[in-house]
């Protein structure tokens, strides 16, 4: 998640913001967000737990849990761009960028 405060700049260049969802409690990701001084919002997914990730498809009934999964919103809400990543591996911010520079182009703007 530390990577993501780095490439906040990036983002802001496409008007785009970030936020952090997982099924874990509220006191949860305060702490976490407080030791990893990130400057973007967590939601806490944890009542209903999972809600949110069951309604992207990405909650695991088995474990509890929900996948690492990336998804790119446009204005109306519309999932533009998505990406569950393998187990135990960190997605990273660059398949992101590349969605927001593409939708950013297709909706008539220039490479920033």
């Amino acid at each position: 998640m530390g990577l993501y405060n780095e490439v906040l700049p990036e983002f802001a260049k496409f008007n785009a913001e970030i936020m952090g969802i997982s099924v874990d409690g509220v006191w949860c990701h305060a702490a976490f967000a407080e030791h990893r001084k990130l400057h973007f919002p967590l939601l806490a997914d944890f009542e209903p737990k999972g809600a949110v990730a069951r309604r992207y498809g990405v909650y695991r009934n088995a474990e509890g849990t929900s996948e690492r999964a990336l998804f790119v919103i446009d204005e109306e809400g519309v999932v533009r761009w998505s990406y569950v990543s393998p187990v135990g591996i960190n997605p990273g911010a660059d398949g992101i960028l590349n969605a927001l520079g593409k939708l950013h182009v297709r909706q008539g703007g220039t490479k920033p």
